[in-house]
């Protein structure tokens, strides 16, 4: 995110001609590098090629312990899916099931990012869910509930996550379904008003720039039980961007962690934690019926 804030001055500074090649620079930098999670110190996570739009994205899954739900996680814009490995070993660690989608670009997947063509992915490997696990030799009993699914959106990844609610593939009668809960990582109302935030000398030049990532105006698909975590001390996405988005999200079972002291990076603490674990705990261990 840091980046994003230093492209786009550059951008707006002097011009717009390559406006587009320097944006996805600023907003997508992921690292392409393809690590099995066996290198990652993963070995009970196993990587999906699944096919949508110009090529092959990388999913890694894994199976949840019996009656625990799976976390459909949705990272940020730094890094790739090896640089999760800590989280995703926690996760693992408390039984909890996984389905982590490279976006095109990272991590070894195929295609070029770009908003739409991250939506288009994303929505295709939820629509994959049930295909996806489980991806061992064993097999769901016919009177075996399918596990929970708590989406989990970080940074970048929280207006990835809002777009998704926002969409059909959501809806029970129309796609997989909703998921049973959503945990926002330093959610921002549009990648604009991230950089006005940095750069408010530049708001008339910011009038140029599309409307990227408009999270705020797609929240009202916040229905689900919903847990934002933002640090007070975020100087990349300030906490009332968080909070903007925690109070247009109509669900009425919502949270709002303001963790005291932390920026943008450093918000899983010893504190908030045990938190997270309540949360996801109290709406994935139990069966769907």
């Amino acid at each position: 995110m840091i980046r994003i804030l230093a492209v786009l001055s550059v951008i707006l500074l002097t011009g717009w001609a390559s406006a587009e090649y320097l944006l996805r620079l600023a907003i997508y930098p992921f690292d392409g590098t393809r690590q099995p999670p066996t290198d990652a110190g993963l070995p009970e996570v196993q990587e999906v090629l699944h096919d949508v739009g110009d090529g092959a994205l990388v999913v890694w899954v894994a199976d949840p312990d019996p009656g625990k739900p799976v976390i459909f996680y949705l990272h940020g814009n730094a890094g790739n899916l090896a640089a999760r490995a800590g989280r995703f070993r926690r996760f693992l660690d408390r039984g909890y099931g996984l389905i982590a989608p490279a976006y095109p670009g990272s991590s070894g997947s195929e295609g070029t990012p770009s908003e739409e063509s991250i939506k288009q992915s994303i929505r295709s490997v939820w629509l994959a869910q049930a295909k996806l696990l489980p991806v061992t030799n064993r097999s769901l009993s016919a009177d075996t509930p399918a596990p929970k699914v708590i989406l989990y959106g970080e940074s970048l990844g929280t207006a990835v996550a809002i777009a998704l609610l926002a969409s059909p593939v959501t809806n029970a009668d129309d796609g997989f379904g909703p998921p049973d809960a959503v945990i926002l990582e330093a959610p921002f109302t549009s990648l604009k008003d991230v950089a006005l935030n940095s750069y408010p000398q530049l708001a008339t030049a910011m009038d140029q720039l599309p409307d990227l990532w408009p999270s705020l105006t797609l929240a009202g698909g916040l229905r689900d039980p919903l847990l934002i975590l933002h640090g007070t001390q975020d100087d990349v996405i300030p906490i009332a961007q968080g909070r903007q988005i925690f109070a247009a999200a109509p669900t009425q079972d919502k949270d709002f962690l303001s963790v005291q002291g932390a920026g943008h990076t450093d918000l899983w603490r010893s504190d908030t934690v045990p938190r997270l674990w309540r949360f996801i705990d109290r709406y994935g261990v139990s069966r769907r019926k």
